[in-house]
């Protein structure tokens, strides 16, 4: 089973706000770009560095 480490809703704009823990995993940046993939039959982000 995954283990969950944030959530987020999703605007009328369809735009989502990544969880402070998630950005700190991932070390996302200010005007990075994030990669949705498909694997297995789920979507996950991936970051281009």
């Amino acid at each position: 089973m995954a283990k969950i480490v944030g959530a987020s809703k999703v605007t009328v704009r369809y735009q989502v706000t990544i969880p402070e823990d998630v950005r700190k995993f991932m070390k996302v940046k200010v005007g990075q770009t994030l990669v949705f993939a498909e694997e297995d039959g789920k979507i996950v982000i991936k970051s281009e560095m």
